[in-house]
This record gives structure tokens, sequence and C-alpha cells, in this order.
């Protein structure tokens, strides 16, 4: 695995279809919740050999129990009252059971303990994920990444490239389904399947930072065969059934302005503007890897190289580490985009189209940058997501919705699950309800965080606090106009 492991978090919700609640007052905690929001989104930590869990509040407090069943959230570091075991029933619910006393947590909305001897359903808990759900899914025994090939999932990609990749964990009938950038849907059987169904719906189960899918047999997902076509068939958890869920780091095509042509890197190590269209090997492909203590982005290609400049100010892609010439600030200019090193030179593009630096700002190159493994998208901000309100947009939802996300000459539109694409409103809300796409301009700033702006409009869109109406009010220096992505 990789440092691109994301952590699970998640809301846990009871037989009353109410969430676990950590309170502010007294650290105390209770099931009465009847939505997920920050105070109900749980994380979970493992021991290194599996053997238990912990259970972290988002005031940083740990679950416990004491020996009379009696439950807290106010331990800042984990002991042996604060570990459990999870035991996975078969229609997904969680049973927690304390692992210093073997007894069950679970009980009333306002009266919880942890003082059960046997599962019912009072101590059973449903898992609903919290984190971004689009990922790329890492198989921990073939050391390779899933993708899409014809009809199947497949793990055979070293390097997560290109749609194929992108996989959505979609929550659904209190269990989830694995969704290919095409809307198609894994199933037990191995094939990717038009519509989600009892056939594609998986549990998930957790493992020291690995994920497990349990199909409604009780046989796990696992890599089969040379082509590691991903299936159900063991009804036990090895090494083969466990997967990681990896950051999806951006990709992007990259068009010069002045040429109209496409970057590329066919040719060899030269950085080139000279490709009519992008190709099927990925060439004009590139990885974005932010650094986040300068805003700086370095650009990867699929031979794991990155972008650098040499010593003749030549944009090269002949270097596996990063080193101090291989870091680019993006200046965002609406539809297009300059590129400027760290030492202040812009990105120029010679008459041949390779890419040089030149000192004098007016030679700066304007070129198109395309965000291309995103074809559909979620977008969460803080503990909630994007959902569809009627005909409007809100940002405080805890579910979210996924939007189809259309590309043209660097802007974007979006459309929602009722085929209608999102829009501004006189009011400046966003609604979702224009036949035609209008158009949006995005400005990826952070790891995996977006500013998102009507093309007409200099205001970035912003969640009310309290309603959660989204509303293109925000300034760029706010908090709440970075969407995660």
């Amino acid at each position: 695995m990789t440092d691109d492991t994301l952590k699970f978090t998640f809301g846990l919700i009871n037989s009353s279809d109410r969430y676990l609640t950590a309170e502010t007052f007294n650290f105390k905690i209770d099931a009465s919740a009847t939505g997920m929001k920050q105070r109900q989104i749980w994380c979970l930590e493992q021991e290194a050999d599996g053997s238990c869990v912990y259970f972290k509040s988002c005031l940083n407090r740990y679950l416990g129990t004491d020996k009379y069943g009696k439950v807290r959230c106010d331990d800042e570091t984990p002991g042996k009252e604060n570990a459990f075991h999870v035991e996975a029933t078969a229609d997904g619910r969680w049973a927690i059971k304390s692992a210093e006393y073997d007894r069950y947590f679970g009980g009333s909305p306002d009266c919880l303990d942890c003082f059960g001897k046997d599962i019912d359903n009072n101590r059973l808990w449903i898992v609903h994920l919290a984190m971004h759900p689009q990922m790329n899914l890492y198989s921990l025994t073939r050391k390779k990444f899933a993708a899409v090939e014809g009809d199947e999932l497949q793990v055979t990609q070293l390097t997560p490239w290109g749609v194929n990749t992108l996989i959505t964990l979609v929550y659904r009938e209190r269990g989830y389904g694995l969704m290919t950038a095409d809307n198609r849907y894994l199933s037990k059987a191995g094939t990717l399947e038009d519509s989600f169904g009892p056939s594609t719906r998986f549990t998930l189960e957790f493992y020291a930072g690995c994920i497990a899918f349990k199909d409604m047999d009780g046989k796990y997902l696992s890599p089969i065969g040379p082509k590691g076509a991903i299936q159900s068939r063991k009804g036990q958890v090895s090494k083969d059934e466990k997967f990681s869920m990896q950051d999806s780091h951006p990709q992007f095509h990259l068009k010069s302005k002045t040429r109209n042509k496409f970057v590329s890197v066919k040719q060899g190590v030269q950085v080139v503007a000279n490709q009519e269209e992008p190709s099927e090997d990925n060439t004009e492909t590139f990885q974005m890897e932010i650094n986040p203590d300068t805003g700086f982005w370095s650009f990867r290609t699929t031979k794991d190289n990155y972008w650098r400049s040499d010593m003749n100010n030549n944009v090269m892609a002949n270097n596996h580490k990063r080193d101090d010439d291989s870091w680019f600030q993006i200046e965002w200019r609406g539809r297009s985009v300059r590129l400027r090193t760290a030492s202040g030179k812009y990105v120029a593009v010679k008459s041949g189209g390779n890419l040089i630096l030149k000192s004098d700002e007016s030679d700066a190159e304007e070129f198109v940058l395309t965000l291309i493994n995103r074809p559909v998208i979620v977008f969460r901000c803080m503990n909630s997501f994007i959902g569809i309100h009627g005909e409007k947009l809100n940002g405080k939802r805890a579910n979210y919705d996924i939007f189809t996300m259309e590309e043209k000459d660097g802007a974007y539109a979006f459309k929602g699950r009722n085929g209608k694409y999102w829009a501004l409103t006189g009011d400046s809300s966003i609604a979702i309800n224009s036949a035609h796409p209008e158009y949006f301009i995005i400005e990826l700033v952070k790891h995996s965080r977006l500013m998102i702006r009507p093309e007409q409009s200099d205001k970035f869109l912003v969640a009310d606090k309290v309603t959660g109406t989204l509303t293109a009010s925000g300034c760029r220096d706010d908090e709440g106009v970075l969407w995660e992505y």
C-alpha cells in the first residue's frame, strides 16, 4: 500500500434508523440523530495485526466501556477498554463487541450500553460511509490496481491511469455497489451490469486499513485467474480478498492554445505540444500531484517520470524522482491556465511545439487543462455532500448525488440523475433544471480539493451553514468554497 490509502470514516445507524452521536457536553454518546453531520462521523482505527478496532469520534475521543457495560467517549488515547471486535452479520450490519469484556454494544437510542450477552436487533449497526466515495481499488495480493477491461473489472495496472480505474462506491439498500466510470456495477459473478441489484450489492468488512467486499451469499470478492478478474469465490477472508481504497489523483490533458495541439511525451522524454488528439497509450495523459507545503504541482507520466526543466530551460519528462526543478505553479485563468516554475519562469511553446521556460510573462503559453478521470463526480465539503433537493442543489446532504461532468474548451457542465444541468439562478443559488449545459469553471487548488464558479460569475460555490443551500457567493479565501472531489 501507499500513502494514498484512504482512512475509513462513517456513520453508524441503529435499528431505529438513528445515528450514533458524540455529544460535546461531557463527551456523552447517544443514538438520536436522524441524519449524518459532523458529530455523527466516526473514524476507524485498527491494530496492525487486525486483532481489534477503535472508534474515534469527531472530538478525537475514543469509545469505551467498563466492566459494568457503562459506555463513555472521553478517552484521549485508546486502552484495553476502548478495544472492540466487529462481527459482520449476513445482512451487512455490524455487531460491536468489547474485546476486554466480551459484551455487545447497543441498546435504546438514549440509553446505550455495552452489556449485551447476545446479538439482537438493538445491537446491530448499519455502516454509512462518510468518506469521499471515489477511489482506485488496489489488490494487496496482486499489488496492482483494478481497471475496466471489456465487461470485467480486472486487476491489471501497476499505476491507475485513465477513467477505467475510477471506482465509485454507491450506497443503496444498506449495502454498496462498485460503480465504474461508465455507470456499470460489478456483480458477484464478475460481470459489469447496467443496474444495481442483489447480485451487485456488497457489504463492507475492514481489516487493519484494508477492506473486503462480501456478497449476499456470504462470499468475498477477489481477483481470479491470470487476468485478475474480480468476482466472488471464497467464503473466508485471506490476503486475496483484501483491497485498499487509494486516493484517485487528478489526471489531465493539456492543449496549447497557440498551436491547437495536445502536449505529449510520445516522442520520448521531450515534452512537446504536437498531437492532434490524445492517443490510447496515454502519452498525452499526465497526473497532478501537489506539494501541500507550497501549493505547487508535479506532473507525472504513465512511465512514472516527472516533468522538470533542464539546464537549457527545456521541459523534459526524464526523472523518476522529483527535485527542485520538478514543481510548477498553475495560474487559473478561466478556461485556460498558465504554468510557472518556482523560480518564476513561465512555460512557453516554441514554433516546433517544444515546451521551454521563458522569463518574460508575455511569452507564457495559454493551455486548456482538461480533467479526464472524473466523467462522474461527487462533491464533499467538510462532513457533507452536494445533493439534489427539489430543483435546487444543497451542500449539506448526508447522502451524495453522483453527477456527470461534461467538458468543453476548459469549462464544465454538470448533469444530475434527473437529466437536467446545473444552472445559476437570479438569487445566486444553483438549480438543477436546465435542459441545456451551462458551464462552470473549476480550479484545483489543494490535494483532492477544488473550487467551482459559474462562468459568468467571479464568486465560488458555497453551502449556507444553516440551510445548506448552494449559492455562488463565496470568496476565494473562504474555507467553505473548497470541495473534495
